[in-house]
């Protein structure tokens, strides 16, 4: 995996069922995904992908041009030892948070972190958003609010950018 975010909700947080999460980021795209559960607030991942080449042929002549986005959601004893486990310099209060954990599969580009991004700004409004840098960095909510928009992530789909 590649570039790693975090985001840490309170544990009475309703995440957003997946169809909703999609549009919310993207919009209306071909989307594969691979979850573990029904629903998002009893998974403990959930893959993603675009499937790019589905809106542009141009897509296919690209190698890995449909990267995986991995999420992770940490409750209860997976949080705890994945604190352990991974040495989080996070602070995480266990009983009262959950941790989600986003990442991109090797191979990404600029434009797969961008749809990354799109994807984590679906958390913005109630979970503070971390960057991995060497350590957890928190990041600001200018940064999501620079992103392109779902039109606009979609012309660049469209054009093969």
């Amino acid at each position: 995996m590649g570039s790693k975010y975090a985001a840490v909700l309170r544990r009475e947080t309703s995440l957003p069922e997946r169809e909703l999460l999609i549009a919310q980021a993207w919009g209306d795209v071909p989307v594969s995904y691979v979850q573990d559960q029904e629903r998002l607030n009893e998974c403990s991942f959930i893959d993603l992908k675009i499937n790019k080449w589905e809106i542009n042929s141009k897509w296919s002549g690209q190698q890995d041009s449909d990267v995986w986005i991995r999420v992770e959601i940490l409750k209860e004893a997976a949080l705890v030892e994945y604190l352990q486990n991974e040495g989080c310099p996070l602070s995480v209060d266990v009983e009262h948070q959950i941790l989600v954990i986003f990442e991109l599969d090797e191979g990404w580009s600029a434009f797969d972190n961008l749809l990354l991004l799109r994807l984590i700004s679906a958390f913005c409004g109630f979970s503070k958003i971390y960057k991995w840098c060497g350590i957890f960095q928190e990041l600001s909510s200018g940064v999501f609010s620079c992103l392109p928009s779902k039109n606009d992530i979609y012309e660049r789909l469209h054009k093969g950018e």
